[in-house]
């Protein structure tokens, strides 16, 4: 029998299920409870609505795991998940998802590093939601699982120059009509930072002249280097470079960049220890899948050709900018694919010495088969969703690929977000 919405139970918790949520079992279901830690004993209420969902009323007996939160805002604002448990819980946890996916495809006793944990604070772009209200614009994060929002004062993941900014990229939106939402892209780069007010109108309609201007005065305020609007650049007043490795890169508005600094160093290092030997042999030839503005392929590149393969063109127009302006990069040829619907055949990867894929979270199932019929001896795969991961490794393992080790990378603090790095080689 099902309970009522308004009925409480207790339960133990037995596990954190993949968003971050605690999984309890009661009457043969599984019922997933945000903010509670395995072991925790709690009394429960049943969400209103949600037939597997449940909020805590009471903690009966608090799990070893569980410690205070570092943030005012935590259990309200939806950004962070996990800031309730421990840093080495957090760190087995995510190592262990890595371990449970492979399994699920019958890939065992990988070798799977230790977590590698970011810094807090160090986070370097934010996705704020904003509305103009009663009491003026708020911005701020949804709360979890709603589209409220939660105005915020304070942040331990941001970057702190992100948070003293607040007050002025306020400032900047006074234009918005009561009641309207908008979404900010904020990015922290070498020269200042980057803003990309969506404003929801789309395309080329936007805000007419006079809220144009009144953007541009406040970004002048702001010492902005860029100011875009609904991803269109309206005011550049230095170009938003960020590093490469050692290569200063313009990226286009609110494209893909790591989450941090020193996560994105972390990821390259890892990259070149799976390259290793390969890059210091005459005449090797790297190859870079979905290679994004340069991430790996302007460090590689220091040490081998590289041919950085990309399907969004404005950001290889910006790897191309980059390079052509850098001394010092070995030759490094970029080209635009749509790697998902063209990718490189097994043919045309037989020419490279080893080759980097970085997919987005659905993974690159097709380039996968293709690196699996190759002759490539080697492969460093990164993701960012060790599900579609696990995945293509199985078709890497079935081509004749061993999988070597997996090194869990966690700069996205506190969430139950992950990226790694995977060395395979041919036997």
């Amino acid at each position: 029998m099902v309970q009522p919405p308004d009925t409480t139970m207790q339960a133990e918790v037995i596990v954190l299920g993949h968003s971050g949520d605690g999984v309890i079992l009661h009457e043969g279901r599984k019922i997933f409870v945000p903010y509670a830690a395995p072991g925790d004993r709690l009394e429960l209420k049943m969400m209103e609505g949600g037939k597997d969902r449940a909020v805590i009323t009471r903690i009966v007996t608090a799990s070893g795991s569980r410690v205070t939160p570092p943030c005012p805002h935590f259990g309200d604002c939806g950004g962070c998940a996990l800031q309730h448990l421990s840093d080495p819980f957090v760190a087995d946890w995510k190592r262990q998802s890595i371990i449970d996916a492979l399994a699920h495809r019958g890939l065992r006793d990988v070798t799977v590093r230790p977590t590698l944990t970011m810094p807090v604070a160090t986070r370097r772009r934010a996705a704020f939601a904003v509305e103009q209200g009663a009491s003026g614009v708020r911005i701020g994060f949804s709360a979890r699982h709603s589209h409220r929002l939660v105005a915020i004062s304070d942040c331990a993941v941001l970057d702190r120059r992100i948070l003293l900014a607040l007050p002025g990229l306020r400032d900047l939106l006074t234009f918005f009509a009561r009641g309207q939402t908008a979404r900010l892209l904020v990015t922290q780069t070498e020269t200042g930072l980057d803003v990309d007010v969506h404003t929801g109108a789309g395309g080329k309609g936007g805000p007419g002249l006079r809220v144009r201007n009144l953007l541009a005065a406040a970004a002048a305020r702001l010492d902005l280097a860029r100011l875009s609007l609904n991803g269109e650049t309206m005011l550049e007043r230095r170009k938003p470079l960020v590093l490469m490795g050692q290569v200063a890169v313009c990226p286009p508005p609110g494209a893909f960049l790591q989450a941090s600094i020193e996560g994105q160093a972390a990821l390259i290092a890892l990259v070149m220890e799976g390259l290793d030997t390969v890059v210091s042999g005459k005449g090797t030839r790297i190859l870079d899948l979905f290679a994004g503005c340069g991430t790996f392929s302007f460090p590689v590149a220091h040490h081998a050709r590289v041919h950085a393969a990309e399907g969004d063109r404005a950001m290889t127009d910006a790897m191309r900018t980059a390079a052509r302006e850098t001394q010092g990069v070995r030759q490094i040829e970029v080209s635009q694919r749509d790697l998902q619907r063209s990718p490189f055949t097994a043919e045309e990867l037989g020419v490279y010495s080893a080759v980097i894929f970085d997919p987005p979270r659905t993974g690159a199932q097709a380039q996968a088969a293709q690196l699996a019929a190759s002759r490539v001896n080697r492969v460093i795969a990164v993701s960012c969703a060790p599900a579609s991961f696990a995945r293509d490794a199985r078709a890497l393992v079935n081509g004749g690929f061993q999988l070597r080790w997996a090194a869990p990378v966690d700069q996205f603090r506190w969430s139950a977000e992950l990226e790694l790095v995977a060395l395979f080689e041919r036997a």
